[in-house]
C-alpha cells in the first residue's frame, strides 16, 4: 500500500510539473482537459501494472565472492516498533480524513440531488430549466441547469446564460469534478490532487465560452459577464458561467487559439513513456518461490541452488511470532516413546506459508524419531493461518522451518518408565530451495534454459563465468549461451536467490 501511494505521487507530480510548464498557458482546452483526465487515470493505474523489465541485454556481470554467500537459512527475529508513528496508526489517521472528505464530497451530492427535487421546471426553447429559490446566479449538475428566480427570461443575458450552461451540459464537464474531487478524497495529502479541481474548472469556463461564442460576438458576450455581479452559490461540484475568472476569460476571448508545438506535444510523450517504463517496467520476474528438480541433458550439470531468503513483507502470524512461538510450545508434548527411550534432539518442520496464508508442505527434516517428528509436524499441521509475505505488493509463496529441541532434563531420576524431559520452541527460519535449469556444455559453451519454480522459462537471470566477471543474462524465453575459455564453470543468480554453481564435466 505505502509502495503504491509513493509511486502514484511521484507520478502525478510529474504529470501535473510538466502540465504546469507546457501546456497550462496554451488555449487548446480540450487538448488540456484530455491530459489533465489522463493524467491522472495513469497515474492511478501504473503502480498497479507490474511488467517486466524491458532493457535486458548481454553484459559483463562481476559476481559476488561464493564464500560471502549465505548458505544457511535466514533467522527472522520480529522487531517490535516501539515508535507511537507505526504503519496502523499513520493509516488510521489517513482513513479518517479521506472519510471526512467523502461525507463533505456526498453531501453535497445528495443536496443537489434534493435541490433538484424542491426546484420548479420551465422551459426554454429545448432546454428544461430548473428555477430555484434561495440560490443567486446558475450553475449545471450533469445535465440539470439551474437557475436563480432573480433571473428570468426578460432580462437581456437569460439566453446567454442558458448557452453557457447548456455548453457545460454538453461537454460532459461534471463528470470530471467528480472524477477529481474522488481523487481528492483518496488522495488529500497530494497538493497536486488540490490544483488539478481549480484548473479543469478554469478549462470547464474556457470551453463553455468557446461554445457561447459560436452563437453571438464576443463585444456583446463580454458586456454580460462585466456588468453582471452575481455570484456562483459556491457548490464544488456544479459549474457556473459566475465564477471570479471573468478578467481571464475575457483576455482569452480575444486571444487567437494555437495549435499546441508539437515539440511540447513530444516532450509530454516521452516524459508518459518514462514513467511508464520506470514504475510498470520494473518487475523482477517470477519472484515466489518453490522448490523444483533439477534435469540436464549432455554434458552432466550439478546444481545447488539457494532460494527467496528476503521478501518485502514477511509472513506474519496473528498476534506475531511471538504468539506463534506460544502457540506451538502450548500445543506440542514429549512423545512418550521418546521420553522412556532418553531420546533426545534437534527436528527441523519444514512448511510453506501459501498466498493465501495457510500452511502447507509440513514435513520433518533431519528427524530424531520415536514420535518427535509426527508430533512436531501435527502441531504446524493444526496451526492457524498466516497473513501472507509479500513481494512488490504480491502475495508469495515463502518456504520456512521451525526448529524444535527435544531435551531430556539433566538430573533427573526416571519416574516409573519415563523421564522428564523439555521442548525448546527456536525462532523461525527461512529454507532454501533449487531452481531447475536444463542445460549441457559443448565445445567449450553453455547452453540451456533456466525455469522458474513453476517450469516456466526464467528471464534475466545472471550468468558469469566463474573466476572472470564476463557473462550474460537470460532472454525473455529462458534461455542463455555463455563461451567459457578460462572455466567450464558457472555462476547462476537471480534477484531473491543466492548463488547456482553449474560444473561442466
Amino acid at each position: 500500500m505505502s509502495n503504491y501511494l509513493i509511486e502514484l505521487s511521484v507520478i502525478h507530480v510529474a504529470f501535473i510539473v510538466g502540465y504546469w510548464f507546457l501546456l497550462r498557458k496554451e488555449r487548446q482546452y480540450a487538448k488540456m482537459r484530455f491530459y489533465l483526465v489522463g493524467a491522472t487515470s495513469l497515474a492511478l493505474i501504473i503502480p498497479l501494472l507490474k511488467l517486466p523489465k524491458v532493457f535486458i541485454s548481454n553484459i559483463s556481470i562481476a559476481p559476488e565472492p561464493i564464500d560471502t554467500i549465505p548458505l544457511g537459512a535466514i533467522t527472522v527475529t520480529p522487531i517490535v516498533d516501539k515508535s507511537i508513528w507505526n504503519y496502523e496508526l499513520l493509516m488510521g489517521i489517513y482513513l479518517i480524513i479521506s472519510a471526512c472528505f467523502l461525507f463533505k464530497f456526498l453531501s453535497n451530492v445528495f443536496y443537489l440531488i434534493n435541490l433538484e427535487r424542491k426546484s420548479s421546471y420551465e422551459k426554454f426553447n429545448d432546454l428544461y430549466i430548473r428555477k430555484v429559490e434561495n440560490i443567486r446566479g446558475s450553475f449545471t449538475f450533469f445535465n440539470w441547469i439551474f437557475l436563480s428566480n432573480d433571473i428570468d427570461k426578460s432580462q437581456q443575458d437569460y439566453e446567454i446564460i442558458l448557452k453557457h450552461e447548456k455548453a457545460h451540459a454538453s461537454l460532459k464537464h461534471t463528470y470530471d469534478i467528480l472524477f477529481f474531487e474522488l481523487f481528492k478524497v483518496c488522495f488529500w495529502w497530494l497538493p497536486t490532487a488540490w490544483f488539478i479541481i481549480k484548473e479543469i474548472k478554469k478549462i470547464h469556463e474556457y470551453q463553455a465560452d468557446a461554445y457561447a461564442l459560436k452563437s453571438y460576438n464576443v463585444d456583446q458576450y463580454s458586456s454580460i459577464l462585466i456588468s453582471s455581479i452575481l455570484k456562483s452559490n459556491g457548490l464544488s461540484l456544479a459549474s457556473s458561467v459566475y465564477d471570479g475568472l471573468i478578467l481571464k476569460r475575457l483576455i482569452a476571448m480575444k486571444q487567437k487559439t494555437k495549435n499546441v508545438s508539437p515539440l511540447k506535444i513530444g516532450i509530454l510523450s516521452v516524459l508518459c513513456a518514462s514513467l511508464f517504463i520506470v514504475f510498470a517496467c520494473s518487475e523482477e520476474p517470477n519472484l515466489e518461490i518453490k522448490e523444483i528438480g533439477s534435469q540436464s541433458t549432455g554434458a552432466k550439470s550439478e546444481m545447488q541452488g539457494e532460494v527467496f531468503a528476503i521478501v518485502e513483507e514477511l509472513p506474519k502470524f496473528k498476534g506475531g511470532m511471538n504468539a506463534f512461538y506460544q502457540y506451538v510450545g502450548s500445543e506440542i508434548q514429549y512423545p512418550t516413546q521418546a521420553r522412556q527411550k532418553g531420546i533426545e534432539g534437534l527436528v527441523n518442520i519444514q512448511f510453506v506459508v501459501e498466498k493465501d496464508g495457510s500452511l502447507s508442505g509440513v514435513k520433518a527434516i533431519n528427524g530424531i524419531g520415536a514420535g518427535c517428528d509426527k508430533e512436531a509436524v501435527r502441531v504446524i499441521q493444526n496451526a492457524p493461518s498466516f497473513k501472507p509475505g509479500k513481494q512488490r505488493g504480491k502475495a508469495v509463496r515463502v518456504r520456512m522451518a521451525l526448529p524444535i529441541n527435544f531435551k531430556i532434563n539433566e538430573g533427573q531420576a526416571h519416574e516409573g518408565n519415563s523421564t522428564k524431559g523439555t521442548i525448546a520452541v527456536e525462532k523461525v527460519q527461512f529454507m532454501k530451495n533449487k531452481l531447475k535449469i536444463d542445460a549441457h556444455f559443448a565445445n567449450g559453451e553453455w547452453s540451456g534454459i533456466i525455469y522458474d519454480e513453476e517450469g516456466k522459462e526464467l528471464p534475466g537471470a545472471n550468468i558469469v563465468v566463474a573466476g572472470t566477471t564476463s557473462g550474460t543474462v537470460s532472454d525473455f524465453d529462458g534461455t542463455f549461451k555463455v563461451k567459457t575459455n578460462v572455466s567450464k564453470d558457472l555462476h547462476v543468480s537471480f534477484v531473491g536467490y543466492e548463488s547456482v554453481r553449474l560444473e561442466g564435466k
